[in-house]
């Protein structure tokens, strides 16, 4: 029998047996045995032959037998090799790219409400649970800031992004301004910000206050001080979260155990969010499978993710969350193709 060397490359049949298997499990939820694999798949070969591979790819530690009599599983290794050498490469099919673009395509609506209904567009056509990342302030376009006076020396400041999205908050001033000086502090700020990202803006008002002038002119140190301080507050990013019961109809998720711990794992934004986060430093599209996740409590599932942007620059991401028995030839098209046409939204 043939020695599976993890540092090799597999064999053609080896190849071939790992797909069909990974392909058969994924259909199934259920132990692969060698007649299954024959009777479905073109493979060439006898049950017999089919035995002794499945034999070399369990030493291999690409299966395992879960009891002797039952057929084989395969591992998140198996599943590694299967993304990285078929689902990655499979195109997304006309009904479904058809269905994403009449989605993204009607009438212009708020941000925040095409991000809500981003996760549930993916939940629906994936039939897993789904999450998307609002931009992150800082990667914001601006558009406009406003000032309103509230009372003696309190100040609400809003901003305004080119996509719509607002922020605000109140600010502590150290003296007190009328609205007709605010009024005059946010043109001021407007004439010099607008289209710039806050964090360039950020930057540009860090620059501002170390020039000369802005150490005499009173008004102009007001301004860029009401300025910073809708720079300096970024915030953590909105979350969208859709289809947590979908993803309890897979099979995995019937034992009790496992479902409180995929529930606890999509209701804790904190750590999706960080998952989420670490996808924008990738180009493209991400797999995580099982324990390649860092997130312990997310060692069981899979993770698809991919970032939209505007430009060059990586404003969110969305992803598709799902057991390890994932079907990956239909959610990472999916996932990718959402992620590209939400980033074509972004430039209009």
């Amino acid at each position: 029998m043939t020695q599976v060397d993890s540092s090799n490359p597999l064999s053609n049949r080896q190849h071939a047996l790992i797909l069909a298997a990974v392909q058969e499990f994924i259909a199934t939820a259920e132990p692969v045995g060698s007649a299954q694999i024959v009777a479905r798949h073109q493979l060439g070969v006898r049950a017999a032959m089919v035995r002794n591979i499945m034999a070399e790819l369990e030493d291999g530690g690409y299966l395992r037998q879960p009891h002797t009599s039952a057929g084989r599983v395969p591992t998140e290794k198996a599943f590694r090799y299967y993304v990285d050498h078929l689902a990655a490469a499979t195109r997304i099919g006309f009904e479904d790219r058809a269905q994403i673009e009449l989605h993204y395509s009607t009438a212009v609506r708020n941000l925040g409400e095409v991000l809500r209904d981003t996760p549930r567009l993916l939940s629906i056509l994936t039939g897993q649970a789904a999450l998307a990342m609002a931009p992150r302030l800082e990667a914001s376009i601006l558009q406009r800031v406003n000032f309103v006076r509230i009372r003696d020396k309190q100040v609400l400041a809003v901003f305004v992004a080119a996509k719509g999205a607002t922020q605000n908050r109140i600010v502590d001033t150290e003296r007190d301004h009328s609205q007709e000086e605010l009024d005059r502090m946010a043109r001021y700020l407007n004439e010099s910000l607008e289209g710039r990202t806050l964090d360039e803006a950020r930057r540009w008002i860090e620059a501002q206050l170390r020039e000369e002038r802005a150490i005499y002119d009173r008004f102009m140190r007001d301004a860029l001080a009401l300025g910073e301080a809708i720079a300096d507050w970024a915030g953590r990013p909105e979350l969208y979260v859709e289809g947590s019961l979908k993803a309890l109809e897979q099979p995995e998720f019937s034992d009790r155990d496992k479902m409180r711990e995929l529930l606890r794992a999509l209701d804790d934004k904190t750590a999706l969010l960080e998952l989420l986060e670490r996808s924008l430093g990738h180009a493209g599209l991400t797999v995580s499978i099982g324990s390649e996740n860092y997130d312990p409590r997310l060692s069981s599932l899979s993770v698809v993710a991919a970032s939209y942007a505007s430009g060059s620059s990586a404003l969110g991401s969305l992803a598709v969350v799902g057991p390890v028995r994932m079907d990956y030839d239909r959610v990472i098209p999916l996932v990718e193709y959402t992620a590209r046409a939400l980033s074509r939204l972004m430039e209009y």
